[in-house]
């Protein structure tokens, strides 16, 4: 054996850190957005962290972040409620939220308890501060067209 290729194998194999933690991004956009993370910071544990952002009297912001444990799993939960469900005309209501769902872009309609809440879901591996920004952005221009459609469409 050469000792070039003697020199090769024995050379000790580094573990080089893959990107970034997710934690700390979602950090950095909060305070791009003007948010102390530690204050709105509502859950931390091995597993899972979650951020109530307060973006006025009446609206909130969740991010969770969830599977923590496993990098390669790890995923970014955004979501902002529309509106509370109505029980009186309830059937009519989630039949227009179906039609509006499917015109949304990038972003999904859930039931959350008794409210109808906009959300994206995206797994951590590439993210970036800027990327949450998209995503937050996404959620929050269609959150007001996403009400008005669905109440047009009960109409």
């Amino acid at each position: 054996m050469s000792s070039k290729i003697r020199k090769i194998s024995q050379a000790k194999i580094r573990k080089l850190p893959g990107g970034r933690d997710p934690a700390r991004n979602v950090e950095e956009f909060l305070l791009r957005r003007g948010f102390d993370p530690e204050e709105c910071l509502h859950l931390r544990t091995n597993d899972i962290s979650t951020w109530s952002v307060p973006l006025n009297d009446e609206e909130e912001l969740e991010v969770t972040l969830e599977s923590l444990g496993k990098p390669s799993e790890t995923t970014l939960y955004l979501g902002l409620n529309i509106c509370g469900v109505p029980l009186k005309d309830m059937t009519n209501f989630l039949s227009a939220a179906l039609t509006v769902a499917d015109t949304l872009v990038g972003a999904k309609l859930s039931i959350v308890n008794y409210d109808l809440v906009i959300s994206v879901t995206i797994y951590t591996e590439n993210l970036t501060g800027d990327s949450i920004d998209y995503y937050y952005e996404l959620i929050t221009k269609q959150k007001n067209s996403a009400y008005e459609l669905i109440l047009e469409e009960m109409e």
